[in-house]
């Protein structure tokens, strides 16, 4: 039997297998994965703190990575109302095109693997997932 340890290694790496193919094709669109992923996120949170937090990334690097979307032109400052000292921000047009890729990119990557599966495992798997996050 495999245990939560190893199971937990496993998903890990099924993950970045995933990504791993779709990192290519990312970088033609100038996102990395961490990229990808915070821009993904920009709607949900509009702060890097938020931001930081929901991709579980340090402060730091979320700096780096916004600093990097800003100058690709994805995500915009915008002054928050009634304090110039703090800002959220907002996905570009030309952002929301690039993620719109991006997540056709990344889906693609892992229709593969879904495609290895019976359509009675997929439903297995789907059933878990959702079982898993309830």
């Amino acid at each position: 039997m495999i245990g939560s340890w190893e199971l937990l290694q496993m998903n890990i790496r099924f993950y970045e297998s995933i990504m791993g193919e779709a990192e290519e094709a990312l970088a033609q669109l100038n996102l990395d994965v961490k990229s990808f992923f915070l821009l993904a996120s920009v709607e949900e949170c509009k702060h890097p703190a938020e931001l930081a937090q929901h991709c579980l990334l340090p402060k730091p690097t979320v700096t780096f990575l916004v600093k990097k979307l800003e100058k690709n032109c994805y995500v915009e400052r915008k002054s928050v109302k009634g304090d110039l000292r703090k800002f959220e921000l907002v996905m570009t047009t030309l952002g929301a095109e690039v993620l719109d890729k991006g997540r056709e990119i990344v889906t693609e990557s892992f229709e593969g693997y879904l495609k290895k599966l019976t359509q009675e495992e997929y439903d297995t798997y789907v059933c878990i997932i959702k079982k898993m996050q309830a």
